[in-house]
C-alpha cells in the first residue's frame, strides 16, 4: 500500500476515534462541553440530580418569549441551553451562585441589558452579565410544573435539592430516633391526608427499622391542607410542647392514619381520646398563640421548599449538609434509592 495513503487512512481513523471518544464523554457528562459564560446562554446548574432537559428547553423558550414580549420585540434573543453540575463550574460562576441554596439554579448569561423587560427586577438577581432567576421564583415555577406532572429532574420524584436545613427546635419539633442519625426524614403532613396514611401503612415500617442503627431519624412537621383539621394539629402540637414525648406523638399519628386508611377522618374528640389513652393527658395548659405559631412556621417552611401538598419530604444528610425534596406519596424503596443514588 502507498505509504502516503496509509498515513491518510491512519489519520482519518484517529480523527474518527477521537470524535467518538469526545461524543462518549459528552454522554457521560451531559452539558460539560458547553460554557455558561457564552453570550445569550440559558444556564441550568444542578447539584447531584440531573435536570430534565426537555423541561428546561421549554422554560428557555418561555424566557425568550417573555423577554421579547416585555420589550415590545426590541430584545428578540435566541438562547442556547447549557446544563452544568455545580462541581464543574469555574470559581467565578461558583462565586456568583454562592448565595443560592436551592438547585437547579437557572438564569441567563448575556451582554444585553435585560432591565428594559417589564418585571425583570422581580424575576432576576443581576450580577454583571448574569441574570439569575430569583430562588423563590424558581421554586414556585418548579412546584407549579410538578403539580401538573411535568418532571423537573431526571429523578421525577425529586422536586429540588437544597442546602438549607429544615428548622429543628427540640421544644417544638418532635424528633423520633437519634439526633446523631446520618439522615433526617422531615415529613410535612396533614392528619386527614389519605396519601400520608398510605405512607405510614406501606413505607413507614421500613424507615422505622432504620432508626435503631442511627441511619435515620424521623422529624414530624405540620402542613395543613384539609379545612377543619386545625384543631387536631393544635392538640398534637400542644401534646408535644407539654410532654416533649416525640414517641407518643408518633404513636398517635399512626393511630390517626389507621382511621384515615379505613376511610374515616378522625374527629378532634377521637384524637383527644387517643392522646389520653397513650399518655394519660387530656388537657393542655398551653398558649394557643404559641401552638399556632409553630404550625404556621412549619407551613411556611414547607412552602419555601416548594411543598404545597402532603405528604412532603425533605431527606437531609446531616453529615454533608444537603437535602433532597420529594413531594407526594413515595415508597420507602424509592426514598432509599434516592438516598443511595444522590445523598451518600
Amino acid at each position: 500500500m502507498n505509504r502516503t495513503l496509509l498515513i491518510i487512512i491512519i489519520a482519518v481513523i484517529a480523527i474518527v476515534v477521537a470524535g467518538l471518544l469526545y461524543f462518549m464523554d459528552l454522554i457521560k457528562k451531559p452539558g460539560s462541553a458547553c460554557s455558561i459564560e457564552s453570550d445569550n446562554t440559558f444556564f441550568v446548574v444542578y447539584y447531584s440530580v440531573p435536570p430534565n432537559e426537555t423541561t428546561f428547553k421549554l422554560l428557555m423558550n418561555n424566557m425568550q418569549n417573555f423577554i421579547a414580549s416585555n420589550t415590545s420585540g426590541s430584545l428578540n434573543l435566541t438562547f442556547s441551553l447549557c446544563i452544568k453540575k455545580y462541581s464543574e463550574l469555574d470559581d467565578n460562576t461558583k462565586n456568583v451562585l454562592s448565595k443560592y441554596k436551592s438547585f437547579p439554579v437557572m438564569g441567563i448569561y448575556t451582554s444585553k441589558d435585560l432591565s428594559s423587560a417589564k418585571a425583570s427586577s422581580q424575576l432576576f438577581d443581576v450580577n454583571g452579565r448574569y441574570y439569575v432567576v430569583k430562588e423563590n421564583v424558581a421554586i414556585g415555577v418548579y412546584s407549579y410544573l410538578a403539580y401538573y406532572g411535568v418532571p423537573i429532574l431526571k429523578e421525577p420524584k425529586v422536586l429540588i435539592e437544597t442546602l438549607r436545613e429544615p428548622h429543628i427546635q427540640l421544644n417544638e419539633t418532635p424528633v423520633v430516633g437519634s439526633l446523631n442519625a446520618k439522615y433526617y426524614l422531615f415529613i410535612y403532613e396533614d392528619a386527614w391526608c389519605p396519601y400520608c396514611a398510605k405512607f405510614y401503612s406501606d413505607s413507614m415500617p421500613v424507615i422505622e427499622n432504620l432508626l435503631n442503627n442511627n441511619t435515620f431519624a424521623i422529624v414530624l412537621k405540620n402542613l395543613l391542607i384539609h379545612p377543619g383539621v386545625e384543631n387536631i394539629h393544635r392538640n398534637i402540637t400542644a401534646l408535644y410542647i407539654t410532654t416533649r414525648n416525640a414517641t407518643a406523638v408518633f404513636s398517635i399519628m399512626k393511630s390517626i392514619y389507621a382511621y384515615v386508611a379505613r376511610g374515616t377522618d378522625p374527629s378532634p374528640e377521637n384524637v383527644t381520646a387517643m392522646i389520653k389513652n397513650v399518655t394519660g393527658v387530656s388537657e393542655f395548659n398551653v398558649n394557643l398563640t404559641v401552638v399556632d405559631n409553630i404550625i404556621t412556621k412549619d407551613i411556611q417552611e414547607a412552602q419555601e421548599y416548594g411543598i404545597f401538598g402532603t405528604p412532603g419530604f425533605v431527606i437531609w444528610n446531616r453529615e454533608s449538609g444537603r437535602g433532597i425534596v420529594v413531594v407526594g406519596y413515595t415508597s420507602a424503596n424509592d426514598l432509599l434509592n434516592i438516598v443511595r443514588s444522590y445523598l451518600k
